[in-house]
């Protein structure tokens, strides 16, 4: 077994409600934008105020185990899939990076984003007022640009977090489509998928197979009425009860 393999044996998403883990399943994994407000910090004299970089949704996991994780269940609630590691590492997941907001490391990511930033104005070859917004927030855009170093710096962005979540220890995948338009609560996100329509089937959700699931995490008191609310084809699956 490989060392990646290891850490990634039991990753686990939480949500809210059996009725959500059951479409879940029916439907695939919500895309979430997740604004973290780090980038304020290491671009201070730029308003990313309406839109953060890279803000096009992400699906989250934690690797604690169901009985170590009562507080990121506090956060999203006491009902889990477990995923397969083929299924994680097949979709490019990654661990994600707990910044400070001090200190030296964040000073040098400051000026390395800074640095990048400055580089895609010169490379716009505009004036910085005359520059799409977009041009800062989309790793694409900035490919577009020759903005090579700000577009990298961009994709690191996507993967990281302030250190105050890191009891967390949160796993991410990231939208790999700059796709606008995302609802900007979960409830509004979760409506829009629910049943998904159109387009909402393809690019709004992340489908894992039978395969991909290999267990359930819920209270205790609820193992009889998961089991009986799954659909058939998952009903072999083991139950993780936890004392709420």
């Amino acid at each position: 077994m490989t060392t990646d393999k290891f850490f990634l044996m039991k990753l686990t998403h939480y949500t809210s409600s059996i009725e959500t883990i059951i479409k879940i399943l029916n439907n695939g994994f919500a895309w979430f934008p997740n604004k973290r407000e780090l980038i304020q910090h290491l671009i201070p004299f730029h308003d990313f105020s309406k839109r953060e970089p890279q803000q096009f949704g992400m699906i989250s996991f934690t690797e604690l185990s169901p009985e170590c994780s009562a507080k990121v269940r506090n956060d999203f609630g006491d009902y889990g899939i477990m995923v397969s590691n083929e299924w994680a590492i097949s979709q490019k997941i990654q661990k994600v990076l707990y910044i400070d907001n001090k200190g030296p490391v964040f000073e040098s990511l400051q000026k390395l984003f800074q640095y990048g930033y400055g580089d895609l104005i010169c490379k716009s070859l505009i004036r910085e007022d005359m520059v799409s917004p977009r041009f800062f927030t989309n790793k694409v855009i900035s490919d577009i640009q020759r903005a090579y170093l700000y577009s990298k710096l961009l994709q690191i962005y996507e993967y990281m977090e302030p250190l105050k979540n890191s009891y967390q220890q949160e796993w991410r995948i990231a939208n790999p489509d700059p796709l606008y338009g995302f609802k900007e609560t979960k409830q509004e996100v979760i409506k829009n998928v629910s049943p998904p329509k159109g387009w909402a089937k393809v690019v709004n959700l992340l489908k894992a197979e039978h395969r991909d699931v290999m267990s359930f995490v819920c209270p205790e008191s609820e193992i009889n009425l998961l089991k009986s609310t799954l659909p058939k084809i998952y009903k072999n699956k083991p139950i993780i009860g936890i004392r709420s």
